[in-house]
């Protein structure tokens, strides 16, 4: 990549959030994203994370609602809380470049913002476009490998940058107002990932949602900033990657127009979805059976990173640990809402089998073919009579390269709101999936948040 001024990094966003052209494949995207974030944000809703933060704002009323809860609130306290709603399952959809969760930022940022002005399907799906690219953009230029293995979680610090260039462009901010919005979400954005596993970890997405709102807001009503606070010295790039003192990459050379995004089949973390995969392929020839000695599981470089918890106590540390997935597919022949329950993870069977599982990392697979096609995961189990099995995947099913139909989306859908009347929540699946078409985002909203008010009666 050409070495660029720091200083045209802001410029670029603003252009980004200048262009307002969201084409077909773009929108279809967009729609796809709303489906499977709505569906895993009301789904999370009944978390212990949600209900705190819920119960935290001090609010009887506003101009926004809550699609988790139902209830009204300022825009800003409906973002923080629906964005964790939709982190809470950590079943929410992923980005490559950013390595991280764009749209349970995205969507509760954008839906909030909604609430305060006529907008139309087709001006959401743009600003989303948006989001993404601008995450994209500083993704690439800040180095989002390091960034990441920093132990900075780039749901939150990007996902800030992000979503208040998308609401900026949304709420139609001019070029001054969504400078400065920028350099305010930029001290505005933090998140550390040794908050995996803890109620913290969704609590992230819900800030830089909420933080995005309060950025432009704060824009709008005359707050400053300094005009590049995003890649001047001392700025959000310099301070959140190893670049210090060095040109970035321009952004011109980033890739960030491929409208794709890697959809989850299993509510954990997504760097354990390969393996899983690979994992529930040989559960039958496991189930029924105590003669597993060892499990060995080799994956990428760096694909260990946000695995923080080898032997988890509870739900939430279980969908950070590649042992308890391992185990549990292998076990259950299954990866389910439920296999993250406390319950199922105390279960002897599965404790014990999580202790003969070894993890470790390596550049070239033990099994298949020496050159994967992007982050692979090999399982190796060997039994106590001598046999072995094995398998490998190297993307897995849900991911951009190997994408989820209709029928997989809508049935996840159906899944993660089967709490609701199934003809209410078919004609909300269907309002979601007709986006570019929706004439009111603000009448969607209403009609996502009679099916929360359906299991809750209006408040959690």
């Amino acid at each position: 990549m050409s070495a660029v001024n720091p200083r045209s990094i802001t410029d670029h966003v603003l252009a980004l959030i200048e262009d307002t052209d969201a084409d077909q494949h773009w929108s279809e995207l967009a729609s796809r994203a709303l489906v499977d974030t709505v569906a895993v944000l009301l789904a999370g809703a009944g978390d212990p994370s949600v209900r705190a933060v819920a119960a935290s704002i001090g609010e009887s009323g506003g101009d926004a609602r809550s699609l988790a809860t139902g209830t009204a609130m300022s825009p800003r306290s409906a973002a923080l809380v629906d964005g964790t709603s939709a982190h809470a399952l950590d079943y929410d959809d992923v980005d490559d470049a950013v390595i991280a969760h764009p749209s349970a930022v995205l969507v509760p940022a954008l839906l909030a913002a909604s609430s305060t002005q006529d907008v139309t399907g087709a001006e959401l799906a743009a600003a989303f476009r948006t989001g993404v690219r601008v995450g994209r953009a500083i993704a690439a230029a800040i180095d989002i490998r390091s960034h990441y293995e920093l132990g900075w979680h780039s749901t939150a610090t990007i996902g800030t940058i992000g979503a208040t260039a998308a609401v900026a462009q949304l709420l139609r901010l001019t070029i001054d107002q969504a400078r400065h919005a920028l350099g305010i979400a930029g001290s505005l954005a933090g998140g550390s990932r040794r908050a995996f596993g803890t109620m913290t970890k969704p609590l992230h997405a819900g800030l830089a949602a909420g933080n995005s709102l309060l950025a432009t807001q704060l824009a709008v009503n005359g707050l400053t900033s300094d005009p590049d606070l995003i890649g001047s010295p001392l700025g959000f790039l310099e301070l959140h990657s190893e670049r210090r003192g060095t040109a970035v990459p321009s952004f011109a050379d980033a890739p960030i127009d491929e409208p794709a995004l890697n959809v989850k089949l299993f509510p954990c973390c997504y760097y354990t979805h390969s393996a899983a995969e690979a994992a529930l392929s040989l559960s039958t020839d496991s189930v029924g059976h105590n003669g597993i000695e060892q499990v060995t599981v080799i994956v990428q470089p760096g694909g260990l990173a946000p695995l923080l918890h080898r032997r988890p106590t509870d739900g939430s540390q279980a969908k950070f640990s590649m042992e308890y997935v391992v185990a549990a597919a292998l076990l259950d022949g299954r990866i389910d809402l439920s296999t993250f329950s406390d319950d199922r993870v105390a279960r002897v069977d599965v404790q014990q089998l999580l202790t003969r599982v070894e993890v470790a990392e390596a550049p070239t697979p033990p099994i298949g073919p020496p050159s994967p096609e992007g982050p692979f995961a090999a399982v190796v189990i060997r039994k106590g009579d001598g046999t072995t099995a094995q398998n490998r995947v190297d993307r897995p099913a849900g991911h951009a390269s190997r994408p989820v139909t209709d029928e997989q989306l809508h049935r996840k859908f159906d899944d993660c709101t089967a709490f609701a009347d199934p003809s209410a929540r078919h004609h909300v699946h269907q309002e979601l999936r007709n986006l570019r078409n929706q004439l009111s985002i603000r009448q969607l909203i209403d009609q996502v948040c009679q099916l929360s008010q359906s299991r809750f009666g209006g408040s959690i």
